[in-house]
């Protein structure tokens, strides 16, 4: 398959599968491979999504092979087996289904974080995906796991084959907070915004931390941009304003 690159923007932790990763293998007892295999196995019967997975140790290396439905089972499967005490060092040979038609595994990622309940006009979320590697970037709100439940929704789109999430979650400032409020309430009052307020994922995103504000994404018109500008400058308790917002026409 070709090297062919996609990105989204605005609809918008890391998991690296690195072969042969120690795991404090020093810490653990030890245990016959025949033993350790056993463990691994009961391990991961626990899931029925893993139960297929065929398992094979060697001293504290435990490989891992065989398919699954999607990257959620592969990363379930790694995590479950590095969670066994006893385990060294873990091989995955686990296979994922390769999505070929490229804009449709964009567009079923794109839809799994519009989707998500808790992304809001608060959040930016900005991504690419190459070969079936998803790459995230942006910030949260940080009054929930936002980048696990992310990366869940988004592992469990076939085709990934991978995800490099660096999504952060901003200060946990009531502060910042009480300036979201007031932002939105003012927004909600402009004749150019209001329409705006009430959608699950507007086209511009209100990124608030320690009082500075950065505004991204796209709005109708040079006044809307301008508009948007003076309502959260003059917004009382905002230090400063990034405004990165581009225009339609």
């Amino acid at each position: 398959m070709h090297a062919i690159q996609k990105r989204f923007v605005g609809v918008v932790a890391v998991l690296s599968v690195i072969i042969g990763a120690t795991a404090g293998a020093a810490t653990a007892a030890a245990q016959s491979p025949e033993a350790l295999e056993q463990a691994v196995e009961r391990e991961l019967r626990r899931d029925r999504g893993l139960r297929r997975l065929e398992v094979s140790v060697a001293g504290d290396e435990v490989t891992l092979t065989g398919r699954v439905r999607h990257f959620w089972d592969k990363s379930e499967a790694l995590r479950r087996t590095f969670d066994v005490r006893g385990v060294g060092t873990v091989v995955s040979e686990i296979e994922v289904p390769v999505q070929e038609d490229v804009e449709e595994l964009v567009e079923d990622v794109s839809r799994a974080i519009q989707r998500y309940p808790h992304y809001r006009i608060w959040d930016f979320i900005d991504g690419r995906i190459d070969n079936g590697v998803v790459t995230l970037i942006g910030r949260v709100t940080p009054e929930r796991d936002k980048a696990g439940e992310l990366f869940e929704r988004i592992a469990k789109v076939r085709g990934v084959q991978d995800i490099r999430m660096n999504v952060t979650p901003l200060s946990p400032s009531s502060a910042d907070e009480r300036l979201r409020y007031s932002i939105g309430r003012q927004l909600a009052r402009s004749e150019h915004f209001q329409r705006f307020m009430s959608m699950a994922n507007p086209p511009f995103h209100i990124i608030v931390n320690n009082s500075v504000v950065t505004l991204i994404g796209y709005v109708q018109s040079q006044i809307e941009h301008i508009e948007m500008q003076r309502i959260v400058a003059q917004t009382q308790g905002v230090l400063r304003v990034d405004n990165q917002l581009q225009t339609i026409r």
